[in-house]
């Protein structure tokens, strides 16, 4: 699980590649800000418009020893080609004209008042890398869960990276080890297209109400075409079944025995990518609460992007609270 290197660009660093000047800028800091995936995922182009395919190889040639005259059978890789969308995610804000006109900045008083819009769509990205599915939504797509959403014993499916924590109730949630990557998992943008939010300053519009009544208003367009990509599920992994009630208390879950078994299940694959943990705030809180009973080297506070935070094995845990706590159990 190494450091990625300079060929391995996050979103946020094709943000900067791609687009420029200051309110540019500040739509990336308020998109990286409250987004710790956006700062952690890899960005791939599309390679097939606004679809990217990619062939998994889902089992390896044989080899066998041979004796001298004898014959070596012929054997071959098995592999499954995967294509994955992409979806427009969009959203308009709407401010008055006359608050525009009279502040000292226009075009950044513009930017904070969309602040809400911005970050609506931070958190629905979130959501969909997580729980997309496009059974769902046609427009969006398939997030982690739906490609790890059935667990299996045989290790030449996905399945088998999903490890059960044993829940049997309803207050259910995950923890993820994600390995970013172009051989591992990534978001992807389409062929030809800006990678990140696109913005479009509209200009003064006329704003309708249902009763007929009009007004002026200054409009912003805000666009991210996005996608995910899964190359390799051998380096990602989800812990599932994870009851909330069940994190407290004498006979409470083992979450470190629990990080234990994923990390094994990826440790061999993700050598040429960048690992992260993900869970929400109340496992994290729980994390700590565990950590407190007992010494422990395998979890340290280390610096990751300017901040001190809990890591596992060296792996950042990183919060994120669209991981909700109201999952259906993982069979």
């Amino acid at each position: 699980m190494a450091t990625l290197s300079a060929g391995y660009l996050t979103l946020a660093d094709r943000f900067k590649r791609t687009e420029n000047g200051k309110i540019a800028a500040e739509i990336i800091e308020m998109m990286t800000e409250t987004n710790e995936v956006l700062q952690d995922a890899t960005a791939l182009q599309c390679n097939d418009g606004s679809n990217h395919i990619t062939t998994i190889r889902t089992g390896l040639p044989s080899a066998v020893f041979r004796k001298l005259y004898g014959y070596v059978p012929t054997s071959k890789s098995t592999t499954e080609q995967v294509k994955d969308v992409t979806g427009m995610l969009e959203t308009f804000s709407i401010v008055d004209v006359d608050l525009v006109d009279k502040s000292e900045n226009p075009k950044l008083f513009r930017l904070s008042e969309s602040s809400a819009f911005i970050e609506a769509m931070n958190q629905k990205l979130q959501e969909t890398i997580f729980y997309g599915s496009i059974k769902e939504n046609a427009a969006a797509f398939d997030g982690l869960a739906v490609r790890y959403s059935k667990k299996s014993t045989d290790t030449k499916k996905i399945g088998s990276n999903i490890i059960d924590a044993g829940s049997t109730g309803t207050d259910n949630t995950s923890i993820w080890f994600v390995t970013w990557g172009d051989q591992h998992t990534s978001l992807l943008y389409p062929q030809g297209s800006q990678a990140g939010v696109q913005h479009k300053d509209d200009g003064v519009m006329t704003e309708t109400s249902s009763t007929g009544g009009k007004r002026k208003v200054y409009q912003d367009h805000f666009k991210m075409d996005v996608g995910l990509s899964v190359r390799d599920w051998r380096s990602t992994c989800r812990i599932a079944n994870i009851s909330i009630a069940n994190l407290a208390g004498d006979n409470a879950v083992d979450l470190e025995a629990l990080l234990n078994k994923a990390y094994y299940k990826i440790r061999r694959f993700a050598k040429t990518g960048k690992t992260c943990i993900y869970c929400n705030s109340t496992v994290l809180m729980y994390f700590e609460a565990q950590l407190k009973a007992k010494t422990n080297v395998n979890f340290t506070i280390k610096e990751y992007l300017n901040d001190n935070i809990l890591h596992y094995k060296n792996i950042p845990i990183r919060e994120c609270e669209q991981i909700t706590c109201e999952e259906e159990l993982v069979s």
